[in-house]
Order: C-alpha cells, then structure tokens, then sequence
C-alpha cells in the first residue's frame, strides 16, 4: 500500500541561489519530491537532469523535476529564490544599489510569481529569501492571503550565523554552542542584543571582561560591522552568495516538514510583540509543523529596544516605498 503522503518541496527561481537549495534538499534528503521552477524551463530542465544524475551517491532516492506553476498546488513548501538581476538594478553615485530600484525590480517579479503558485491551489507554507527580504516577505504574505505563521522570511537567520562564526573564531569555541542572535532588518538597521548572547550559560559581557585578551583588538560595534559585511564580501570575491542562504531556508524547510521546534530568527509578521504590529522583521521564533509556532519575547534592554525600533522604522518606510510599485 503507498504512502497517503510524500513530502515535495518547490523551489521557485532556479539561479545560483535557487539551484544550491535545490542541491542541499537533495544531498539532505528532507523530502521526496523536488520541484524546479523558472521562466527560463530550459535551465530548469538543465538543473533537474543535473540534479537527479547526483542522486546514485546520494543517501536515498527522491524524484526531482522541472515543472510549472500549476503542477505546484501539493507542494508542502514553496521556496522563493527569485533574485534580482545585477543589470536591472539603478546604483548611486558611489556604486551602491538604490532601495527604490531593488523595490521595484523584486516586486515586479514576485507579485506574478505568487498569483500563479496560488492559482495552483496551493496551500502549503512559503520560505522567502528574496530581497528586501522583510518587505518581499511581508508583499508575499498579502498577496498569498495565507495566514502569516506560513509565511516565513530567511531573515536575519544566516546574518546570526556569520555571527556565530565570527564570535566562534575570536573565543575559539564551536559556533554550534554560542547562543547569540541578530535581530531587526536583514539589512543595514540589522542589530545584535548582547544582553542575551552566551556560552554554556555564561554572558557575552562576562566571558568579554573575564578574557580581554581576546577582545583585545573587537568591540561589539566591530562585530557588527563585520557581520554586515560578510555578505559583500563573498559577492566581491565570487560574484554572489548562495551557499550560506541556501543552507538557512533549508533549516527552516525541515524544521517545518519534521515539526523540530527549532528556535531560528526569521523574519514573521509582529501583532504586538515588542510592542510592534503590522509589520515583517526577524526575532528568534520557534518554527515547527505550524510553521511559525511562537515568537520568543525576549527581555531586551532599553538601548536594544531603540535599536529595534530604528529597524523597525526602516522597514516601515521601505514598506511605504513598495506601495508606489504595487
């Protein structure tokens, strides 16, 4: 007798990033069915062929294949990976990419992509990792009309993990057992609240003053910045990033489909958390079969709530700017 059931995973914008989640859904094994889907099906055919040739050394079998939006409607999960194409983007006077420009670009791609994965039927949850990232997101969850727990942004889920990294390598200790967060933005309002980082249960500040030698040369301002600057880094080095994302809306993916209750900071819709509402922006949530299960009130400090609000703010504004584009 078959299964009632396979998990099936759609990925939505097979790029460089579209393309390694599809890779790390498959050398994982979360789910049964991978679905590929892009304007250009010819490249999604091209990858899906790729992909299914990889599958003999791989740890199981599972189906992977190019399809359209309308062979979408019993996915679990739809992943959006569209990016925004370097050439389309208008940049300032210093080379930077213009908000309104990436706005403009990210929406007029998503908003067609989501009404047709709905027309499909589709009722599964949504993993967005498209930028501006809180207010993609945010677009996405209204334009879907599902309920916000499924509709859930990378957020600030792999900035925590640059983060991590970053503080692993100056206390020398596995990033896997530092419990620290970045919140706010997944952008340049992005903060850390140090006031609940630890390891093995002892603070951040306590394990900075009891150990200066190591901070001897950082500050948590320092940090920061070094964490916001990881990301374009990698893109000057190699022309873009995709594994780290990759690996973050993964995590997310299988914490969902096996109901793990992971706490991961994403970017979810706040209804008077924080004292903040109506608004898409990343705190640590415990992610499950519901997708966003519950979102950790954490007690910050009152210099931490400013920070907050100042992200807040921002992704307010941005949200306000998308609105010209809608």
């Amino acid at each position: 007798m078959p299964l009632n059931h396979r998990h099936k995973v759609a990925v939505i914008g097979i790029g460089a990033v579209g393309s390694a989640v599809c890779y790390g859904l498959v050398n994982q094994g979360i789910c049964d069915d991978v679905l590929l889907v892009d304007v250009n099906m010819t490249k999604a055919i091209g990858e899906a062929m790729d992909l299914r040739h990889s599958i003999e050394y791989m740890g199981r079998n599972m189906k992977v294949r190019a399809c359209e939006y309308s062979e979408c409607g019993d996915a679990d999960i739809a992943i959006f990976c569209l990016g925004t194409p370097q050439a389309l983007l208008k940049r300032d006077e210093n080379g930077n990419v213009m908000r309104d420009s990436m706005l403009e670009v990210s929406i007029k791609m998503v908003r067609p992509a989501v009404e047709s994965l709905m027309r499909s039927g589709f009722n599964g949850y949504i993993i967005s990792i498209t930028n501006p990232l809180d207010t993609i997101t945010q677009l996405i969850w209204r334009i879907s009309g599902l309920p916000s727990n499924r509709v859930i942004g990378t957020g600030t889920s792999l900035d925590t993990a640059r983060l991590k990294c970053i503080l692993g390598e100056i206390i020398n200790v596995d990033p896997h057992s530092i419990n620290a967060y970045v919140m706010g933005e997944h952008g340049p309002t992005e903060f850390i609240p140090w006031s609940i980082a630890s390891v093995g249960g002892k603070s951040m500040d306590s394990i900075k003053a009891d150990n200066p030698q190591l901070f001897e040369n950082e500050s948590y301002e320092k940090i920061l910045n070094a964490v916001q600057v990881a990301g374009p880094k990698v893109v000057n080095k190699k022309g873009f990033t995709n594994y780290g994302i990759a690996s973050s809306a993964i995590a997310i993916a299988r914490a969902i489909l096996y109901d793990e209750c992971r706490v991961i900071p994403v970017s979810t819709l706040l209804e008077g958390y924080y004292g903040f509402s109506n608004v898409y922006t990343s705190v640590p949530a415990i992610i499950g079969g519901e997708g966003v299960r519950e979102i950790i009130d954490l007690h910050l400090t009152d210099d931490e709530m400013k920070q907050f609000e100042h992200s807040v703010n921002a992704i307010k504004e941005a949200n306000k700017a998308a609105m010209a584009f809608f």
